[in-house]
This record gives C-alpha cells, sequence and structure tokens, in this order.
C-alpha cells in the first residue's frame, strides 16, 4: 500500500533562486497545461512506488500580499490564511498520491519532491489582464523503498504553466475550474508522462 507524508517544515539549505508569477518572454515557460517537460535523465522504469514524501522547506518565504508579484516562494490564496508551508504540501500530496497508484511495478521506491517554488496567482493578478502563471518547482529523487540506495536523482523538476487570467478566470471559477484543480491536472500528467508513459485516459483530479 501506497504512504504519503507531508513533510512541510523540514529546515534543509537555501532555496533555489526565485523567479516571478508574473508572465516571462522566456519561450521555455511558454507551454500549456499538456506541455509536460520530460526529465531526460530519467527512463521510465519498472518502479512500484510506495511511497511519495513531499517536502516543503520552512525557511521557504511565504506573503499574503495582494500585490503582482509578491517577492516569495510561496504564494497561495485558495486556503483560508494559515500555514501556508502545510496548505502546499497538502495540497500536491492529494495531487500526486492517486496518481502514483497507477506506477505499479516490481521495484518498490520512495519518490521524494523538495519543493523550491509554489508560486499561484493573488487575487490581483488573476481576475486583471497580466499575463502570468503557476509556478511549481522542486528536486525529486527516488530511493529503493527496502534499502534506501539512490535510484534516481536529485534532479530538478519545473512544471510552470501560464495561468487564466481576467475573463478566463471568472469563466473558469464558474465552472468550478480553480487554480487548485489545473494544479492538480498539472502535477497528475506529469506523472503520466514521466512514469507511465502517453496514456488516453482522463487525468485524475485529488478531492479537496
Amino acid at each position: 500500500m501506497m504512504t504519503t507524508r507531508f513533510i512541510p517544515a523540514l529546515v534543509l539549505g537555501a532555496a533555489l533562486a526565485v523567479s516571478g508569477c508574473v508572465g516571462t518572454t522566456d519561450v521555455s515557460r511558454d507551454i500549456g497545461p499538456d506541455t509536460i517537460p520530460v526529465i531526460e535523465n530519467i527512463e521510465i522504469q519498472d518502479w512500484d512506488v510506495a511511497g511519495v514524501e513531499v517536502i516543503v522547506p520552512s525557511d521557504l518565504t511565504s506573503s499574503e500580499a495582494n500585490t503582482i508579484k509578491p517577492r516569495a516562494d510561496i504564494v497561495w490564496r485558495e486556503d483560508p490564511i494559515g500555514d501556508r508551508h502545510a496548505q502546499v504540501a497538502a495540497l500536491m500530496s492529494a495531487a500526486l498520491e492517486p496518481a502514483f497508484e497507477a506506477v505499479d511495478g516490481a521495484t518498490p521506491v520512495i519518490v521524494t519532491l523538495n519543493v523550491s517554488r509554489f508560486h499561484a496567482q493573488t487575487q490581483r493578478v488573476r481576475y486583471s489582464n497580466i499575463p502570468s502563471e503557476q509556478e511549481i518547482e522542486f528536486v525529486m529523487t527516488i530511493r529503493h523503498a527496502e534499502t534506501g540506495a539512490l535510484l534516481s536523482g536529485p534532479t530538478d523538476v519545473d512544471l510552470t504553466f501560464p495561468a487564466l487570467g481576467g475573463n478566463d478566470a471568472v469563466a473558469a471559477d464558474a465552472q468550478g475550474i480553480t487554480q487548485r484543480i489545473r494544479i492538480n491536472e498539472r502535477l497528475q500528467a506529469w506523472v503520466a508522462e514521466e512514469f507511465i508513459g502517453p496514456v488516453n485516459t482522463p487525468l485524475l483530479v485529488a478531492s479537496n
């Protein structure tokens, strides 16, 4: 049975340099939710994902400022004001656990994701026409679940994708397509692409 651990307050090394949630001209970031960056040094293995750990280091900064581009590693608004580190860990784990359940091979592994940046939209940006992004960045390692041997990584993963804004965001909200839903889909599509390969089945959507 797959186990999941949230680790929102583990103090690790300095966080990666941050980049803004506002849109950029860098063509490497001009990708849609259905375009998943492939990690070149990982091949699809005969792995059975026994557990996933989402680590959100306590030294990542967070902001509640309703500005265009808060200077922080964590920006999240779709939960009540509280421990944003724990909220990000819970959100990502809820999305990833059902996706990793489908990775069912012979070698039991633990997948650890060490979050370096989780930058969603502020209210000001979401309901404006300012181009913006959902930034999801982490470092992934994969270890043998029984021996602890390192099988892959550490590997930098950047799943940043364009966010909806203005009238598009209002229309999406009316259909229940929140930032949370789109982030869930992004994470789950990445798991399918990296660990399973192309599939023609609908993406799983984690419950709140």
